[in-house]
């Protein structure tokens, strides 16, 4: 009688300990289904009684830090809808053109899927682009915070309402330069190409060098031309390409292609003067 008196103790001891872990373990998964949120698994058993399994919901994924990605909507912990994002195309053929000294221009061509607006952004070296403009609904903008003898490069991004943004577009340079004739009359019009034809445009191509991380000014030839006096020679013209295009194929632009590559013989044309400034231009 006295062993099944202890045994008949020791029951009723184990019985009040286990409510006393169940109301623990039951206050603690309140706290934490408030907190977090679960998901309610079976029922199994534990300690001789049942109680049910929590499972915790994983954390909804997080947006790339570019582009926007696919949106998962959320329930509470419940999963209940995906979202393709629409994906933002860069504009393309952008084209800096100069207009005058204080003022350069820009034009793109819009992707198919036509975004919300475009940022435009300025560099006035190569890797080093800031925002010029966040805002441009247009396919044009002008710029007129240049400054006389200096060259920017320009690229162009599309944008959507909440300001996610495409990858860059091309860039193109321009040069902010008043150049004189400019343009050169038709025939049979005539207009001598000067000396000072010359000097504008190494001062334009000097300021397209500085748009590279490594191009100092090139180290034009020691035979000074003076306006209105000097005759312009070959090596003049030659030098000019060579130093543009030094500058142009760092920056990934299209070098070559003058009208004659070689000038020896050659009568001079004022079409080499005006290739060279469409180029910087």
């Amino acid at each position: 009688m006295k062993k099944n008196k202890t045994s008949r103790r020791q029951r009723q001891w184990f019985k009040r300990r286990n409510r006393h872990r169940y109301a623990l373990v039951g206050g603690l998964g309140a706290i934490l289904l408030l907190a977090f949120g679960t998901i309610a698994g079976p029922w199994t058993p534990l300690y001789g009684s049942r109680m049910r399994t929590t499972f915790f919901s994983p954390p909804p994924p997080l947006p790339s830090p570019g582009n926007p990605s696919k949106e998962y909507i959320y329930a509470g912990s419940r999963l209940i809808a995906t979202e393709e994002p629409n994906l933002l195309v860069a504009p393309t053929s952008v084209t800096a053109t100069t207009f005058s000294s204080a003022q350069i221009n820009l034009s793109w061509t819009a992707p198919s899927a036509a975004p919300h607006h475009y940022v435009v952004e300025r560099a006035t070296q190569l890797g080093n682009f800031t925002t010029l403009n966040s805002n441009v609904t247009g396919t044009t903008y002008s710029d007129t915070t240049v400054a006389n003898l200096s060259a920017y490069l320009y690229r162009i991004r599309s944008a959507d309402a909440v300001g996610n943004v495409s990858p860059e577009s091309n860039i193109d340079p321009a040069t902010a330069i008043t150049f004189e004739d400019d343009p050169f009359p038709s025939p049979p019009a005539q207009t001598l190409v000067r000396a000072q034809h010359v000097l504008q445009l190494r001062q334009a191509i000097n300021a397209v060098r500085h748009l590279t991380p490594s191009l100092p000014d090139y180290d034009w030839d020691q035979d000074s031309l003076t306006v209105n006096v000097s005759l312009i020679k070959a090596k003049d013209v030659e030098e000019l390409r060579t130093a543009l295009d030094e500058a142009l194929l760092i920056l990934g632009m299209p070098t070559g292609g003058y009208t004659d590559s070689s000038l020896i013989g050659k009568p001079f044309q004022k079409q080499y003067i005006k290739e060279l400034r469409d180029r910087v231009k």
